[in-house]
């Protein structure tokens, strides 16, 4: 089968250089948007852990440069974001730093580069480098929005590149709804102000997909492959390795989409990019550098045995599932697809796989897309995979769906005479419903399920990541507890150690800290509620409550326990 991947043979002609500046328009407004709209949302989870490892990262960096100075200062933080190893740990001694070599020791790498090995350190490091780039662009910023303006920058690049690639191939309105149904798909746009892993692997998933399909478009007759861009793909498969274990398996749909098309060049592409993306892996993971088959091993027996780490309870469809010792129904990713994409980009995105699977022998770039789409869904959906936190898992499905989204709108502009209209009303209610779930985009539903309180009412969790603790809930705490007084919460995620030395929480927090507690805080998260907070929400009236469109999602109660 031909190729033929470089251009649409339906696409109508457009002036690149008007594409060109229309797509610096999408990177300049997504970026405006993303950054008015990230002070809206309240720190997460993972977040306070990523701002713990990025100080650790921070710390090498700062001794690298100056040894000697680095370790006449050097005391060990008593108080840190980071979650201790489960093998402790000993800091290095100031005598242990204070020259170059030693910072290079495979002990002195451990404690500063604390990723890719035992849990809970799991995950490889590169969200945490691209979380260090606002140290350089924006360095007077506060910690946590200088940490979410590298994802934040990563996620409006991309949106830029996807409105150009498609609009180049398949019209401009398909490059419209593609960078709209990525901007303002919910998930993808709360995740993608977070300091944390899922944003920037969606991120790097997609712009692989981008530059294979530029690698092997034919800048000549002959056919040769752009070694450029190949370079890009093989770093692109690189990081993508260096921030998640799914990003592992992001080489495998390009294999199989090679072998389907009988695409020759590939077997070049793929040897060349394999080394590449093997020497950005271990560039990226000093902590690797002086083990690098150990330092695989353990990551991946980490990763692997999750279901004895951390075992984590979801609640889907009504039942609490014990993830990933049991599994969800294989079904379930169909069922979040449909639950949490507005309907208007799902409807395009199912047109979007029709035409790709119509056109298989013109056009196989569609064929490409919906191959990575169903294998994300597929992998989230095996046996003994994790399955909690909604969307989280698979965030990367839902990039290739916005790519999908537009090569639907593109087959709809093109063969329906009120196809403009319909693309527009399906970006407009994108547009809406992301707005509309401010500051809490995490816990958008569809209204085909009746939004979020329907979506309640089926058994699914209305929130998991605590970004509904917002900064109005915060300024009531530290409105309504008297001096002395302390605020307990039902998880302790080291976020919250963030809050209170920034003072955005004032109380005091730590639970063996002096004082009397006032309020216990509680999320909406059913699957992880313990008896002991169910109880508490059967018998008691909370004092505040975050809330939106009825279901609550944040409860604040005076303390229950006498304390």
């Amino acid at each position: 089968m031909n190729p033929g991947i470089s251009i649409s043979p339906t696409a109508p002609a457009a002036n690149p250089w008007r594409l060109r500046i229309a797509a610096a328009g999408v990177v300049a407004s997504a970026l405006a948007l993303m950054l008015a709209t990230e002070p809206k949302l309240a720190i997460v989870w993972d977040e306070g852990f990523t701002l713990g490892r990025e100080e650790r990262i921070r710390l090498w960096i700062r001794a690298l440069r100056d040894p000697v100075a680095f370790a006449a200062a050097w005391k060990p933080p008593t108080l840190e974001l980071v979650q201790p190893d489960s093998v402790p740990l000993t800091p290095p001694r100031p005598d242990q730093v204070d020259t170059r070599a030693e910072l290079f020791e495979p002990r002195t790498l451990a404690y500063f580069w604390p990723f890719a090995r035992e849990e809970p350190h799991g995950h490889p490091p590169f969200y945490a480098i691209l979380g260090l780039l606002g140290d350089v662009v924006v360095p007077s910023w506060a910690e946590l929005p200088r940490a979410r303006f590298g994802p934040i920058v990563a996620f409006s690049l991309l949106a830029g590149a996807i409105f150009l690639f498609l609009g180049r191939r398949y019209g401009v309105w398909a490059g419209a709804v593609a960078a709209g149904a990525w901007v303002f798909q919910p998930n993808l746009f709360g995740h993608a102000h977070y300091a944390a892993y899922d944003a920037p692997l969606t991120c790097l998933w997609v712009a692989a997909v981008l530059s294979f399909v530029k690698a092997l478009e034919p800048p000549t007759a002959n056919a040769r492959l752009r070694w450029g861009w190949v370079a890009l793909f093989g770093v692109l498969c690189g990081w993508a390795a260096d921030t998640k274990l799914t990003g592992w398996f992001l080489p495998l749909p390009f294999l199989v989409w090679s072998l389907v098309v009988r695409e020759k060049r590939a077997v070049r592409l793929f040897l060349v990019a394999g080394v590449i993306a093997a020497a950005t892996l271990y560039l990226f993971n000093p902590g690797w550098w002086s083990a690098p088959i150990g330092g695989i091993d353990r990551f991946l027996r980490s990763n692997l045995s999750r279901g004895k780490t951390i075992p984590i309870e979801v609640m889907f469809l009504g039942k609490i599932y014990r993830t990933p010792n049991e599994s969800l129904p294989p079904w379930n990713t169909l069922v979040w697809t449909l639950f949490v994409t507005p309907v208007g980009l799902l409807t395009l995105a199912m047109v979007g796989v029709g035409r790709s699977l119509s056109k298989l022998k013109v056009d196989p770039f569609g064929l490409l897309v919906v191959g990575h789409w169903s294998f994300l869904m597929l992998l989230r959906a095996l046996p003994n995979t994790p399955g909690h936190d909604g969307v989280r898992l698979f965030l990367p499905a839902f990039g290739l769906l916005a790519l999908l989204a537009g090569l639907g709108a593109g087959a709809v502009v093109e063969r329906v005479r009120l196809g403009r209209l319909l693309c527009g009303a399906a970006l407009a209610e994108a547009v809406a419903s992301t707005l509309l779930m401010l500051p809490v985009p995490l816990s958008y539903y569809s209204p085909i399920v009746g939004g979020l309180p329907g979506a309640t009412k089926l058994g699914m969790e209305p929130t998991y990541y605590w970004d509904a603790l917002t900064p109005d809930a915060l300024e009531w705490l530290n409105r309504n507890t008297p001096p002395g007084g302390k605020v307990r919460f039902s998880t302790f995620p080291t976020s919250w150690l963030y809050l209170a030395r920034t003072k955005a929480l004032v109380p005091e927090i730590l639970p063996g800290a002096p004082g009397r507690t006032i309020w216990y805080v509680v999320q909406n998260r059913p699957g992880s509620m313990r008896p002991v907070d169910r109880e508490i929400l059967a018998r008691m009236r909370p004092a505040y409550v975050v809330e939106k469109f009825g279901v609550p999602l944040v409860w604040i109660f005076p303390d229950p326990f006498g304390n």
